[in-house]
């Protein structure tokens, strides 16, 4: 539940809105606030030429108006709006008179790459993480986009996962299928468990980025998607997919004016998860002596610590340096 009254501390300015309108603005502009801007990013990583083309077969999709109705008859009809204001029931209950016409709708915007302005609009709805509920700072956004954008984000996830099954680290446990945060437990409580009976020593790190899924660069994880193996219309329509996005946040019945997503993978989209995965997929390369689990954004590195690497040296006068 939203408090009457909500604030927000930025820059030593403390702003409080107590109204519907102003409470829904003051959550539009925190949210937007944590976006990062990013230019001329494409040179930023190492190895990611323009020029080298990856060994890997080119993506295609074309999508048949069979799997287009499976997809529509396995909506939750109880799922929330997005901001077209089309129910799911309604979809799911003509999904025979409607397939054939969102099949050339969803093909047309893959083979020309542009996914409809009126698709990346987010309604963002504010969930409550911890601490004080009057802070808009405790609160993360979700998204609820149109369920028609939503239904073409699965059908492309289904065509492309085969693909990225294989590309993803396998240390990585986040939004797989087959996989959980226990899969990973067990995973790491394993090999520790089998470290600790030896007798031996073994540090871990715990990282968690913050706000991950927020500033994610655009223009990096288009480069990324290239590399492996997005070219063409998918990568144009990837493209589109991610920039020139817009959301509104709705609170206590008021809505806010629509601010740009200058960055970032929307959260409560289909596809907006296996991207974030693919932004990451390359940092546990850079981890090369130590073990390293995964899931999303957090991330667990542990090692197994020499004791004779721990031993100081001392050094007595007329004698050499010796461990004890």
């Amino acid at each position: 539940m939203i408090p009457q009254t909500v604030s927000w501390t930025s820059e030593n300015e403390q702003k409080i809105a107590d109204s519907s309108k102003t409470i829904a603005e003051l959550y539009n502009s925190y949210f937007v606030s944590v976006f990062s801007i990013h230019q001329n990013t494409q040179n930023d990583q190492e190895g990611t030429n323009k020029n080298d083309e990856p060994n890997i077969e080119e993506l295609e999709i074309t999508l048949s108006e069979l799997e287009v109705f499976s997809a529509l008859r396995a909506l939750d009809p109880d799922k929330a709006l997005g901001p077209d204001g089309i129910p799911s029931r309604i979809l799911k209950e003509t999904a025979q008179q409607i397939a054939p016409s969102l099949t050339l709708l969803f093909n047309k915007s893959i083979n020309s790459g542009v996914v409809p302005d009126e698709w990346k609009l987010a309604n963002v709805v504010p969930v409550y993480k911890r601490g004080e509920k009057e802070d808009v700072q405790n609160y993360r956004p979700i998204s609820l986009l149109c369920i028609v954008s939503k239904l073409l984000e699965r059908c492309v996830l289904k065509h492309i996962w085969e693909h990225l099954r294989v590309i993803l680290n396998e240390c990585q446990h986040g939004f797989v299928p087959g996989k959980s945060c226990t899969s990973q437990l067990i995973g790491v409580l394993d090999k520790i468990g089998r470290l600790l009976d030896r007798g031996e020593q073994i540090d871990v790190i715990y990282l968690d980025m913050s706000k991950a899924f927020d500033r994610v660069n655009h223009e990096i994880l288009i480069e990324k998607l290239r590399h492996l193996g997005f070219k063409t219309n998918l990568l144009r329509w990837f493209k589109s997919y991610l920039y020139h996005r817009r959301q509104q946040v709705t609170v206590l019945g008021a809505t806010s004016p629509t601010l740009p997503v200058t960055s970032g993978v929307p959260q409560g989209s289909i596809l907006g998860p296996v991207l974030f995965l693919l932004y990451v997929n390359d940092l546990p390369d850079k981890i090369s002596s130590s073990s390293i689990a995964a899931f999303a954004d957090d991330t667990k590195i542990f090692k197994r610590i020499s004791k004779k690497a721990l031993l100081p040296t001392v050094k007595e006068p007329g004698r050499s340096t010796d461990k004890i």
